[in-house]
């Protein structure tokens, strides 16, 4: 009689719903194996291009593991892909929350921003995560962005102060900002700017053969330094 109702006690623990919860050990290994292999189905699945299952099987796994920053990251992408832009933000945003400094997180969320037309949303981001990046990045970012959603003030400022923040040390402010020019037509800055980053490399041809579009003699000469 003893040993039935133990196997009776067995049974319940093995089959009762609470069992599964945390009856055993056992029980909790194989949940961490279960949500490992859903990790696996979902990355096999966005890797073959498949978003909806992708989509399906990311969001079980962050249902499953809230406040993943790699589950967030990886179900705000799929949602991108598949048009759900402000679904997308949220888990971005969430990642971003959890990884701030994660430059891919980071404009993951703000393509979301400008996709999902929520300009004033991104260019506070942006502006809030300025340091975040390499030196002088932030600013670099602010104005790439910016110039998509067509805040071309916000892009010239953004730029300028990418150019004090670097105080001649690199070439990719001048780059940067001569694009900007040539964006706008403005001729005179464009060539300013691309003599400033040809002092960083004299025999760079490829600023020089935009200088020679203007009908300039290119040389080392043309250069200027900053």
């Amino acid at each position: 009689m003893k040993f039935a109702k133990i196997v009776s006690i067995v049974i319940v623990c093995a089959f009762s719903s609470g069992a599964l919860v945390g009856c055993t050990p056992v029980n909790k290994v194989k949940r961490t194996l279960s949500l490992n292999n859903l990790h696996i189905q979902a990355g096999v699945a966005d890797d073959q291009g498949d978003d909806q299952a992708a989509y399906d099987l990311w969001t079980e796994y962050v249902d499953r593991r809230p406040h993943s920053p790699m589950g967030e990251y990886r179900l705000g992408k799929v949602e991108t892909r598949l048009g759900k832009y402000s679904q997308a933000a949220g888990h971005l945003q969430i990642a971003h929350d959890l990884k701030p400094g994660n430059i891919e997180y980071l404009e993951a969320l703000a393509d979301a921003l400008v996709l999902s037309n929520r300009t004033d949303s991104l260019m506070k981001l942006l502006s809030e995560t300025i340091t975040e990046g390499d030196d002088g990045s932030g600013y670099l970012r602010l104005a790439r962005y910016a110039q998509q959603v067509g805040q071309m003030d916000e892009a010239r400022e953004a730029l300028l102060s990418a150019v004090a923040q670097d105080n001649g040390q690199s070439v990719t402010p001048y780059i940067a900002l001569a694009d900007f020019a040539n964006t706008l037509g403005d001729q005179e800055m464009e060539i300013q700017n691309l003599r400033y980053a040809l002092w960083f490399d004299r025999s760079d041809q490829v600023i020089l053969h935009r200088l020679e579009s203007f009908g300039m003699i290119a040389g080392p000469s043309l250069a200027v330094q900053p």
